[in-house]
């Protein structure tokens, strides 16, 4: 209920894709964040890292995770960057 928005703005980004490993990646997060699946968030993980070379890179989820005291804590974290090609070239 709560990442529900979350996965509403997700379902509409799959009209956006550039190829067929964003569209995978973004189900698996759908799927994860539908269903709280570990797996589904592990599979998102697989397809992101198959992303190779995009013009615009994301990534979301609880993707730091921690054992204290008081059990494992997650940070919910999201990540957009935008590639300046032109600039890359230079490094």
């Amino acid at each position: 209920e709560l990442l529900g928005p979350v996965v509403h703005h997700l379902q509409e980004a799959l009209k956006f894709v550039a190829n067929d490993t964003q569209a995978e990646m973004i189900k698996a997060y759908i799927d994860h964040f539908q269903t709280g699946e570990l797996e589904a968030h592990k599979e998102s993980q697989r397809k992101w890292v198959k992303d190779m070379g995009p013009a615009v890179e994301t990534n979301i989820g609880f993707i730091e995770n921690y054992r204290d005291g008081f059990g494992e804590r997650a940070e919910f974290e999201g990540l957009v960057s935008a590639v300046n090609r032109e600039q890359s070239k230079k490094f």
